[in-house]
């Protein structure tokens, strides 16, 4: 990664790339002085009360660097618990975890003509409502609707047919769907 050519200037527009991620944690390693899974576990992953520890695949025993782009596993509780923190503007029963100026950004798309994408999540307005969500490499998605509280989680093992980058798999629609009529059978 690290011998690789800049070939658009950073900033001006949008392309998904795992590499930019991979590069950005080793940044975070360095300015830190920590293992990614060590910072994530102590910076997040403790404060949020999680219950089960964060299992991050790794290259190699060897080289021990940490796969960011993906690879994060974990229970569904626990996840729901990032989404909790990203519609709560970064905070925490009162503390303060993330910076909401990030957190805002996070959540809203950085580019016009890629409405899709923030910075790490993902974005998609059905109907009158805007979700945002993380969506894992094996068909994982933590979806979040703030104004109605809703925070939807699933744990996955195939993105199915459908791997291309950038578009919404139909299933998104109807975990969402299913949602909202689980919460109409609750009143």
């Amino acid at each position: 990664m690290l011998g690789l050519k800049v070939v658009e200037q950073p900033g001006k527009a949008f392309k998904y790339s795992s590499g930019d991620t991979q590069l950005l944690a080793m940044v975070i390693e360095k300015a830190t002085g920590k293992k990614m899974y060590d910072y994530l576990t102590e910076t997040f992953w403790k404060p949020l009360g999680s219950e089960n520890p964060t299992l991050w695949q790794v290259d190699s025993q060897a080289h021990d660097l940490v796969k960011a782009y993906c690879c994060i596993a974990s229970n569904a509780k626990d996840f729901a618990r990032y989404g909790k923190l990203f519609k709560d503007h970064g905070k925490w029963y009162g503390k303060q975890l993330i910076d909401s100026a990030f957190v805002a950004k996070s959540i809203t798309p950085r580019f016009p003509e890629s409405p899709e994408y923030g910075y790490g999540w993902w974005m998609k307005d059905i109907a009158d409502k805007h979700f945002f969500m993380m969506r894992g490499h094996l068909g994982q998605y933590v979806i979040v609707e703030p104004n109605d509280n809703i925070i939807i989680v699933r744990l996955g093992h195939s993105k199915g047919n459908d791997k291309a980058v950038g578009s919404f798999t139909p299933d998104i629609d109807i975990y969402i769907k299913e949602a909202y009529k689980m919460l109409q059978n609750d009143k």
